[in-house]
């Protein structure tokens, strides 16, 4: 059957479309049932390595001016993930307290810094990872614990008016917490409740934003 097809392959390029042969002569070389399996091979194989094979190459070679390849050789595919993107363990919440800094205001002593910290102990490993996504867009922690994340993991001031009576159960903050994941910067209002901060933290990480909360 004629299916109106041949061994080439086209690709709209900075609004230019280019047309490659998928082998030698394929532009005279009609798609039929007898060679179809070939051509879809063939596509495939385009699309999975041929055209990305520049841009790979070029993040081959930079890597490589700041790591030496033959370091990589000593890992499997796996390992080499979980030297990136950190490992599956459990969120060590008291690891991250200890190299946490703080901005715009806040301290370790912040009331709200305080029970940030507490209500974050308070909740589900799903969350954490929840969490550590939202602030860094990675949702597994360093595999040498946090002392190693780089940018430093950041809890930033964001001041907003509230009640003096929100600490008893007045009119708390009502603005959502947010982050910039460039600088793995929480930015975190002041809230005055822990039920408002929990109430909070669990909206923004449930809402798959981050900067957008701003």
């Amino acid at each position: 059957a004629d299916l109106c097809l041949d061994f080439t392959i086209s690709d709209e390029v900075f609004g230019e479309v280019r047309t490659r042969e998928l082998r030698p002569g394929g532009a005279s070389i009609e798609v039929d049932n007898s060679n179809k399996m070939a051509y879809i091979h063939s596509v495939a194989d385009w699309r999975l390595n041929g055209c990305m094979r520049a841009v790979a190459g070029a993040f081959v070679r930079g890597l490589a001016e700041v790591l030496p390849p033959i370091w990589l050789r000593l890992f499997n595919p796996r390992e080499v993930n979980m030297l990136l993107s950190g490992g599956d363990a459990a969120v060590d919440v008291l690891d991250l307290q200890a190299h946490a800094h703080y901005s715009g205001g806040y301290t370790a002593q912040s009331r709200s810094v305080k029970l940030f910290w507490t209500v974050i102990q308070e909740f589900t490993e799903e969350e954490k990872h929840a969490l550590l996504k939202f602030v860094t867009s990675c949702s597994r922690a360093p595999l040498l614990g946090f002392k190693h994340l780089f940018p430093v993991f950041t809890i930033h001031k964001v001041a907003c008016e509230a009640s003096v009576f929100a600490i008893f159960g007045g009119q708390d903050v009502d603005r959502l917490p947010s982050a910039s994941t460039c600088y793995n910067m929480l930015k975190l209002p002041n809230y005055k409740r822990a039920s408002t901060m929990r109430t909070k933290l669990r909206y923004a990480l449930n809402s798959g934003a981050g900067f957008e909360l701003s």
